[in-house]
């Protein structure tokens, strides 16, 4: 008797202290919101819209804090959590603000210019929000349909904020504008797909890269931040009704940049972890010296911190206010490869006008252009003749030096380098590594600034605005809604079905036309380029993106890596600027 009533007893306490089984808790009745079970926390949804029927899960670790030793290192999966998180918890990650964008013109070198620049940005200046190394978490909106039946299969859309590469979040114009929400995209797709934006380490914690931390720490962390959020939703987006096949990538300007990063990581060999991708204004200035330049950043880092020649250890034992304080000394001191073949579907785009925000007026002069490209190549460029030759390439005014553009200044002149180095040529550049699998876009809309492309891509129809304590649905920007929509529905359309014409708004003021793969892709420009303008869409010839302007680049690039000695063995990719006498691999592996 005793032998049966002990095993009756442990039989009982297995059972209660079992785990509960992952997957979503919910009865749907008046103010009740679900709760997602995971094998290491359970978080009940933060709210419900009832405009869109949409529930919204705010803050779900995706990993540890990288703090002390899993600082500058892979994200390690979350710590335990044993209460219900109710995802009130999320900092943004630590970031600083930098020389703001040349928004305010002229004064934009003023202390006020500066900070005005910074508020149109969107740069989060300390004073607006909380920041934390404590900040790997990442939201998802789901369609209430999902929550009430997790067996539906839905497509997902991974978002990756931009934001140089120093700063930005998932939620980071919160509560002025939700601008990274997923509530316009989920109703504009009638319920059909989910959302899903994840915070990513950045400045110095994120993207710290040269020699010694190749040899010590984890350059580009950031990179493997967000390849983290992608691996959580491969390993449980099931549980609230998505599809972890049907994933797509979308990232604006760094976001953007980030995913073509992914696309080519470790050789491209390895799964990126998504299906299709959007890249809106990709962006990244292209460094090659990793024993020189990066390197540098990386010794003036350390002494930043009060860590000079002691490595990353240091940097790990570091304070957080020390590095808190060395990430915004050194923000205030900044001025083609294999690709996985595994995405079948892209949507890349571009504004008309890239660079503007990103020129200084103060370059007035030949030399002080000269100094420029000197300043953010390495200096065996000068000693290559690699700046002479993009020099020649865009001219000085009144040269007389045969060029395709005439420029009105020195700034026209550098915005042309800019534009073609930094931004527009990574469309040709995607669109030729993946023939056939493309739809190309330029959002043309006044003023067509850098990321003025972000507000019909997050448009909401309805703001909630709090009017006496009640949400009281507002109209955003009356008369832009109904282009929005149409744009938005070749966006969601391609994260459906991997074509953005599936569910396009055709009845509609102004109405989605029939949006091509692009034409001419032997040819020197694309054609059928889909343009999102002020009189609605057209398709038109994109001369921005043309062979003959971006091959140049692409040569320049090569040569730039070859010269370095940074070239993988055995895939030097030839160029025609200059004769390559060193070794194109020696800096490879050291």
């Amino acid at each position: 008797m005793f032998r049966i009533l002990l095993t009756v007893c442990l039989w009982a306490a297995t059972i209660l202290a079992a785990p509960s089984p992952l997957g979503l808790k919910f009865e749907k009745r008046a103010g009740q919101l679900p709760t997602l079970i995971l094998p290491y926390a359970t978080y009940r949804a933060a709210s419900y819209n009832p405009n869109g029927d949409i529930y919204v899960f705010k803050n779900i670790r995706f990993a540890a804090p990288p703090v002390g030793n899993l600082r500058w290192a892979k994200p390690a999966p979350p710590n335990p959590e044993s209460s219900i998180q109710d995802g009130s918890y999320g900092p943004i990650c630590v970031q600083a603000p930098i020389q703001g964008p040349q928004l305010t013109g002229p004064g934009a070198s003023s202390p006020i210019g500066q900070a005005l620049n910074q508020f149109l940005a969107g740069i989060p200046i300390p004073s607006f929000k909380a920041a934390s190394e404590d900040c790997l978490f990442l939201d998802v909106y789901v369609p209430a349909k999902a929550v009430e039946n997790p067996g539906l299969r839905l497509p997902v859309i991974s978002w990756f904020y931009g934001g140089a590469y120093t700063f930005g979040a998932k939620d980071q114009f919160d509560p002025i504008l939700p601008l990274y929400h997923g509530d316009g995209l989920i109703q504009e797709s009638g319920g059909n797909v989910i959302f899903v934006a994840s915070n990513y380490r950045v400045g110095a914690y994120g993207f710290l890269a040269g020699n010694t931390m190749e040899k010590e720490g984890l350059p580009n962390a950031g990179l493997y931040d967000q390849r983290a959020a992608l691996q959580w939703i491969q390993d449980y987006i099931y549980l609230l009704g998505g599809d972890k096949t049907k994933v797509s990538a979308w990232g604006e300007s760094a976001g953007a940049g980030s995913i073509l990063h992914h696309l080519v990581a470790f050789g491209g060999t390895q799964d990126p972890l998504f299906s299709k991708a959007v890249l809106q204004s990709a962006a990244f200035q292209a460094l090659f010296d990793r024993k020189g330049m990066l390197e540098n950043t990386f010794q003036n880092f350390t002494a930043l911190a009060g860590c000079a020649g002691q490595g990353v250890a240091c940097l790990r034992a570091a304070s957080t206010e020390t590095l808190n304080k060395a990430n915004t000394a050194l923000n205030t001191q900044t001025t083609p490869g294999h690709y996985t073949k595994l995405p079948t579907s892209f949507i890349l785009s571009h504004v008309s006008d890239e660079a503007d925000l990103f020129v200084p007026f103060t370059i007035q002069t030949d030399a002080q252009f000269n100094a420029f490209i000197a300043s953010i190549f390495p200096p065996y460029a000068q000693t290559s003749g690699i700046n002479s030759i993009i020099e020649s390439r865009y001219p000085p005014i009144m040269s007389g030096i045969s060029t395709p553009s005439n420029y009105s200044s020195e700034r026209a002149r550098l915005k042309a380098v800019t534009q073609e180095a930094n931004f527009v040529c990574y469309v040709r550049f995607l669109s030729d590594a993946y023939p056939g699998k493309h739809y190309n876009l330029q959002y043309s809309v006044t003023p067509g600034l850098h990321a003025t492309d972000l507000l019909p891509t997050f448009y909401n129809l309805n703001l909630d605005l709090d009017v006496f304590g009640q949400d009281v649905p507002f109209p955003l920007i009356p008369g832009f809604g109904s282009f929005a929509q149409a744009y938005q529905s070749y966006l969601t359309s391609h994260a459906r079905t991997g074509d953005p014409n599936s569910f396009k708004r055709t009845v509609n003021l102004p109405p989605a036309i029939r949006w091509p793969m692009p034409g001419g892709v032997e040819a020197d420009r694309f054609t059928n380029v889909l343009e999102a303008g002020d009189l609605g869409f057209r398709l038109f010839e994109d001369g921005q993106t043309a062979r003959s302007r971006c091959g140049f680049w692409r040569d320049v690039q090569a040569a730039l890596t070859a010269v370095g000695g940074y070239a993988p063995p055995g895939s030097v990719v030839s160029q025609p600027l200059i004769p390559i006498t060193n070794d194109p691999s020696a800096n490879y592996n050291t």
